[in-house]
């Protein structure tokens, strides 16, 4: 099973500026569960095995602050494809 702490990777959403649509932001949200490895980290996250992350009031998973993407489609490469183009 691969863990977030197997990577060094940071994707940081500014509210303030464009650079990332807001709309990935929903699509994130609505298919970060269909992650394996996030729905496994969700369950721990909620009963306090995993610590630097957190669930927040909508539901979102996040890892020290961190909106969690999930592993589903293309999601992170378009991702990172669009954060790129501007």
């Amino acid at each position: 099973m691969e863990l977030l702490t197997d990577y060094d990777v940071t994707i940081q959403y500014h509210p303030s500026s464009n650079k990332v649509r807001a709309t990935f932001i929903e699509e994130i949200k609505a298919k970060q569960f269909e992650d394996e490895n996030l729905n496994e980290l969700k369950k721990k996250t909620v009963i306090g095995k995993a610590l630097e992350t957190t669930l927040d009031g909508e539901g979102v998973l996040s890892f020290k602050g961190r909106v969690c993407v999930p592993r589903v489609n293309d999601l992170i490469q378009k991702l990172l494809i669009e954060s790129h183009d501007w």
